[in-house]
């Protein structure tokens, strides 16, 4: 059927899009999904328009769009190209070509291009769950009832939370709670809801690190990490979403109850430090109003300078006010503070970044990235792409696109498939090599295209690393292993020979017979190979 309505040319072409604006951790997931046969209904609408179910945690609806697959949609909570979009474009793609040859071009190292998607949160708004949802959710509160209410109902609800987080997958657990609550709130004005969802997540990222604090099983740390991150990006999302204008408008006194639950996370014991992302995007987004700023600035710097205070505390306070200096655009004074905490990763900053390059605000981008250059170079492979995607367009807009080449050095070691890729465009091939040698790259890994060239034109340049997986080699001490050692060996004569240098081929074969001459299964592989007597 597929076959008949469209052409290779368009499951090409939306393959190509997907390399530049799709994750790869996307694209693996959505071949998973493929490959477990859970893409049913698909077929074509509108000639372009390719549309499918996909089974996840459950149906998802997906209209993925071959002339621009970034105008594809799904169902799903995810924002952007998710893994059902994926999902359906290899059901597609399988008719035409062999998926698994596109998957090995996925997995290739790839430079991530910009798309204002990017900025936009990775989930979409889940504060308005439908009355059919909510209707099942039997709750006291009314849409006029106070903040204080919500609070005392999410105690009352989550009563049975932590043993069943301690019985059952605790993330899960978690998760399941807020997103149910939510159904509480279905039927009540739509910034009001939103503000109720803004409450439950903090409540229950509250009671996240109550957990992780009374139980301190190590093996749950990284599962309920990432659900705090989770939690996280849906208050940010939710915050993104927010009509806080018609909300300070029409329910002025529920953001005065908002801004006293905030002012009270200040005292928040915790050894992680989710909490305080918390609190930094809802003053960001959501308190700006002047004289709230200030008093909490006040009561920040008041609250340093007490001498009871613990050290402990004190440190977090000024990791909070540091926030306030960027609101201050006071930048230098923020950096300062948070890049002397050796617990914040580049995750930390992604809210600014991103707040700055959605208003389009790229010197201040740009002076960021130079300061946290070593976290973005160390920062996981999403996080980095993210970053580097919209430092690239920020180069761009500045006028400064010409240097995005050589600024990639300031990113290694994250930035090394994308600055070895410049070097190799520019014919900078000492120091392509240069590279490959400093980050102990193994010669199977080594990009056969490059080499080849610098074997045509430059053979003196392979020589440190032919040596080195030589002597790795040999060091292995058996007969397999010789083999191979003997038939890069070859490869080693031949660019001497290129290179005019026979006298120093001759010289490095003797001194190596010579250095192993007690490995009698190597010293026959010589002989064998003609390459020493």
């Amino acid at each position: 059927m597929l076959q008949r309505e469209l052409t290779r040319e368009q499951a090409v072409q939306a393959g190509e899009q997907l390399l530049v604006f799709a994750e790869g951790s996307v694209m693996e997931r959505g071949y998973s999904y493929f490959s477990d046969g859970v893409v049913f209904n698909t077929r074509v609408e509108k000639g372009t328009l390719l549309t499918s179910d996909v089974q996840g945690s459950q149906v998802y609806r997906v209209v993925l769009d071959l002339e621009d697959v970034q105008n594809s949609t799904c169902t799903c909570p995810y924002t952007r190209l998710c893994k059902h979009i994926a999902a359906t474009f290899f059901q597609m793609y399988s008719v035409f070509e062999n998926p698994r040859q596109y998957m090995s071009r996925a997995q290739q190292p790839r430079r991530a291009r910009f798309s204002p998607a990017m900025l936009v949160p990775a989930y979409k708004n889940l504060a308005l769950p439908s009355p059919q949802e909510g209707a099942a959710v039997q709750s006291p509160l009314k849409p006029d009832s106070p903040v204080q209410d919500w609070w005392s109902f999410f105690e009352s609800w989550t009563r049975n939370l932590p043993s069943a987080m301690e019985t059952y997958r605790a993330s899960s657990e978690l998760l399941s709670s807020y997103q149910n609550v939510l159904g509480v709130a279905a039927a009540w004005p739509p910034e009001r809801a939103q503000l109720f969802a803004v409450h439950a997540n903090v409540f229950h990222l509250l009671k996240l690190q109550e957990f992780v604090k009374t139980n301190r099983q190590s093996y749950w740390f990284q599962d309920l990490s990432q659900t705090a991150e989770r939690l996280l990006e849906q208050l940010e999302a939710t915050l993104f979403y927010m009509d806080d204008a018609r909300l300070r408008d029409q329910h002025p006194e529920l953001l005065e109850q908002t801004l006293l639950t905030v002012k009270r996370m200040k005292g928040t014991e915790s050894s992680a430090l989710y909490w305080t992302f918390a609190y930094q995007l809802l003053w960001w987004s959501l308190l700006q109003v002047d004289e709230w700023i200030q008093s909490e600035i006040e009561d920040l710097d008041r609250l340093m300078r007490d001498p009871d205070a613990a050290s402990s505390a004190k440190d977090v306070y000024r990791l909070l006010r540091a926030h306030f200096y960027v609101m201050e655009e006071k930048d230098e004074a923020a950096i300062r503070i948070w890049s002397s905490n050796q617990r914040l990763s580049l995750s930390f900053y992604l809210p600014y970044l991103k707040m700055f390059a959605r208003n389009e605000k790229w010197s201040r981008f740009l002076a960021w990235t130079d300061a946290l250059h070593s976290l973005i170079g160390q920062a996981d492979p999403q996080n980095y792409q993210l970053v580097a995607a919209i430092w690239q367009e920020a180069m761009e807009r500045e006028g400064r696109g010409e240097e995005c080449g050589a600024g990639l050095k300031q990113f290694l070691p994250s930035s090394f498939h994308e600055y070895a890729t410049y070097l190799y465009e520019q014919k900078q091939f000492r120091q392509w090599m240069d590279l490959q040698m400093s980050y102990q790259v193994p010669l199977t890994d080594v990009l056969t295209a490059p080499l080849k060239e610098l074997e045509e034109t430059h053979p003196a340049l392979t020589f440190p690393l032919y040596v080195r997986e030589v002597n790795r080699l040999i060091a292995e001490r058996n007969r397999p292993a010789y083999k191979e050692a003997i038939k890069l060996l070859k490869k080693i004569r031949t660019a001497y020979s290129k290179a005019n240098q026979e006298s120093r081929w001759e010289r490095y074969v003797d001194q190596l017979g010579a250095k192993h001459n007690r490995l009698r299964a190597f010293q026959e592989e010589l002989r064998r190979g003609n390459l020493y007597l």
